[in-house]
């Protein structure tokens, strides 16, 4: 029983050998997946997924060239083992095969965009060993939604469960979940198989010991010094670090939290603007230089540091913060300046409306009409601002989405 999408190209392809013709074999690419580190460790799970793949490909004449895993669950888009699934079968690879459909995404969203870009035009084949739904057929691709939906159905379920589970556990008196710093935890007297809280008295000399401190005003990089020369051992870590000190404080209310700025622009303008500064060249001291003198001010602090740029660009996806035309403005400035300092005699000449076309389909940019490949006289149009009020609003929507 298989699900799988059209024949590929390539499966149709003979080579011509002496009087006769044999069929190319083709080649496929596994993927499997677990959600927990248990059932990984067990390994039951895992290996029937893949001793399956593995008879799937020798009964229909597949190449099995390798089988990728995760442990990982199916509503996380972004997945090690899948990404590098993926990448080997758009490089080398005919057909991706899995067990089970939610094996490959349990998001009805993301199992759409896998869809969109790697299957929908045929090139590549999708199978799914355990169920038999063909989806190049309309039929096919809602009878696949609908089982998308109980899988999603069911993953939020999952999700609900633990928190009653845990909330009932709580309010019974009970702990449940990482234990602060000056406590441990005990078998509860009434029922062994659950945990309460009590005071560890080594932890409470150290908290004693940083509340003294404090009041002959050492400094936090000092305590953290003499805590570590002392081999007092941390929390968590191998070493006593001064955020470590500033945030346990902070838990125990010796300290109050820096106040939050009044900004006079939004977190989006002050991304789109650290984004559009690195895209032109600019290194992270340079940019917390700019955003000072331009007047942007952090969430908390007087100024921006090189430190404070560097955390919130890892946190900054410029195909969300910046829209189609100011991504393709940004890069073609970059390559201008990059242009200008080798030294070249001849002026620098944008690149052809096809090749931006592309740059764009491979960023991930979706169209004004949502499809996933641009063509240059969308790009033209682009770049003339005839979609900038679509993407504006796009814009402000996929921030707010992303701040959440």
């Amino acid at each position: 029983m298989t699900a799988s999408l059209k024949p590929s190209a390539g499966a149709a392809r003979k080579d011509m050998g002496a009087g006769a013709s044999q069929p190319t074999t083709r080649r496929a690419i596994g993927y499997v997946r677990v959600s927990t580190d248990m059932q990984a460790n067990e390994g039951i799970s895992l290996e029937a997924q893949q001793s399956a793949i593995a008879q799937y490909c020798d009964l229909h004449g597949l190449k099995l060239v390798r089988v990728y895993q995760d442990i990982l669950s199916g509503g996380k888009d972004r997945r090690p083992g899948l990404q590098d699934a993926l990448t080997h079968l758009d490089k080398g690879g005919d057909v991706l095969v899995v067990v089970k459909f939610d094996r490959l995404s349990r998001s009805i969203r993301h199992f759409c965009e896998l869809y969109e870009t790697f299957f929908k035009d045929g090139a590549k084949e999708l199978v799914a060993i355990r169920e038999s739904i063909r989806l190049d057929s309309a039929l096919g691709r809602a009878l696949i939604n609908i089982l998308l939906v109980f899988a999603q159905m069911e993953r939020e379920a999952t999700g609900e469960r633990t928190r009653e589970a845990i909330h009932h556990i709580r309010q019974s008196g009970y702990h449940f979940g990482k234990v602060p710093y000056g406590k441990k935890t005990i078998p509860a007297p009434d029922n062994p198989r659950m945990k309460i809280l009590v005071d560890d008295e080594d932890e409470l000399v150290v908290i004693a010991q940083l509340k003294a401190w404090a009041a002959q005003d050492v400094g936090i990089t000092e305590m953290a010094k003499r805590l570590n020369a002392a081999g007092t051992p941390p929390p968590q870590g191998a070493r006593w670090t001064k955020s470590l000190i500033y945030n346990l404080r902070l838990r125990l209310s010796h300290i109050q939290p820096r106040p939050i700025n009044e900004r006079p622009h939004t977190d989006e303008e002050l991304k789109q603007r650290m984004v559009e500064l690195r895209k032109r060249g600019h290194t992270q001291a340079q940019i917390a230089a700019i955003l000072n003198e331009l007047g942007f001010l952090p969430l908390k602090g007087r100024r921006f540091t090189e430190n404070s740029v560097r955390k919130l660009m890892v946190r900054c996806v410029e195909t969300q913060l910046l829209t189609p035309r100011r991504f393709l403005e940004a890069m073609l400035e970059r390559m201008r300046q990059e242009h200008e300092a080798a030294g070249h005699s001849e002026r620098f000449s944008r690149p052809g409306y096809p090749k931006l076309a592309k740059v764009l389909t491979e960023a991930g940019y979706s169209t004004p009409k949502g499809r996933g490949r641009w063509w240059p006289a969308q790009v033209q149009q682009l770049l003339e601002g005839r979609f900038d009020r679509y993407y504006d609003r796009a814009s402000r929507s996929a921030v707010r989405i992303q701040g959440t």
